[in-house]
């Protein structure tokens, strides 16, 4: 893939990010500047809310 231009979130706009993973899993999250702005260190953006990377391992394991 090649980019061109400036590369940055706008605010007030919210972002989508599909992918599969092995086994047929597929997953959609969405996100806005803020939602990402807004993480701690050790945070990731998941299921619509920040969460721990922890906290995350648990979630991608209850839907694998």
């Amino acid at each position: 893939m090649q980019t061109f231009g400036r590369q940055a979130l706008l605010p007030g706009r919210t972002y989508a990010l599909a992918f599969h993973g092995s086994g047929g899993y597929m997953a959609h999250v969405y996100f806005t500047a803020d939602d990402l702005a807004s993480l701690r260190p050790g945070q990731v953006w998941a299921d619509g809310r920040a969460m721990s990377t922890k906290d995350f391992d648990e979630l991608v394991d209850d839907k694998c």
